[in-house]
């Protein structure tokens, strides 16, 4: 990355006077309070929805949740990439609603998603984050071959998803001798997207390394970069999900 992207962020770089007052300290930092957050509000809407009102297992309720927090969460990512990109102030509220929207659609996972299951899942997401965010900060080199490799993992799912597609048509028409392929596919293409946000989250821990190095202090700067790394984090969650209970289906 170069400097001259930097200095578009709101403020030209400066040399930070501590470590507390780094854009590396203030991204993690907002990143910890996000993932608290999300913590607290899942388990609040998974107990409003369980307790206060019984609607659980409502599968018209989730979808319409999945819906509303799909959109949510799409237009608060373009708008605190907008802010941090354009006018470098502001983002604190929609970085929360982004984090609202989140959690009211994870908020799901902890009644159709065994709780041992979950919870193995949260280990060794944050496990796994852990050792990519160390990969990240000891990486000095560019990371050209890094961001290679996360587009033909990106390309390598597609091709699966697609052929999956068109086993989907005889599957539905009776051929049911191609259902274990058609599940193995999308296996496979889970593990991939799993290996996919593992290298994505190496990548945006160097970007926010050469960011804090150049003297960027800029508090929304941070919190564009702390929404990623959460995002980051939400994926790896979903995809470590996802397999665990591939692996139970099959004991």
């Amino acid at each position: 990355m170069s400097e001259n992207r930097y200095q578009s962020y709101g403020n030209a770089p400066t040399q930070s006077d501590s470590i507390f007052s780094s854009l590396l300290f203030k991204t993690f930092a907002f990143f910890g309070i996000e993932l608290i957050l999300t913590a607290l509000l899942t388990f609040g809407f998974s107990y409003l929805f369980n307790t206060v009102f019984p609607i659980a297992g409502n599968p018209v309720v989730y979808l319409t949740m999945a819906i509303i927090s799909s959109i949510g969460i799409i237009v608060c990512s373009i708008v605190i990439s907008t802010k941090a990109m354009m006018s470098g102030k502001g983002g604190l509220i929609t970085s929360f609603l982004y984090v609202f929207f989140m959690s009211f659609l994870l908020s799901s996972f902890t009644y159709y998603v065994p709780k041992e299951i979950l919870g193995s899942a949260v280990l060794i997401t944050s496990g796994l984050f852990f050792i990519m965010a160390i990969f990240g900060l000891l990486i000095k080199k560019r990371i050209g071959w890094l961001i290679g490799l996360s587009i033909g993992l990106i390309v390598s799912v597609g091709i699966i998803y697609l052929v999956n597609t068109f086993l989907l048509f005889p599957i539905l028409f009776g051929n049911t001798g191609l259902v274990d392929e058609y599940v193995t596919g999308i296996y496979v293409g889970e593990v991939i997207l799993l290996i996919y946000a593992c290298v994505i989250t190496i990548i945006d821990v160097f970007k926010i390394k050469k960011a804090s190095q150049m003297g960027q202090t800029n508090n929304t700067l941070a919190l564009y970069f702390s929404v990623s790394l959460y995002s980051d984090f939400i994926l790896i969650l979903l995809k470590v999900i996802s397999v665990l209970l591939r692996n139970r289906s099959n004991n």
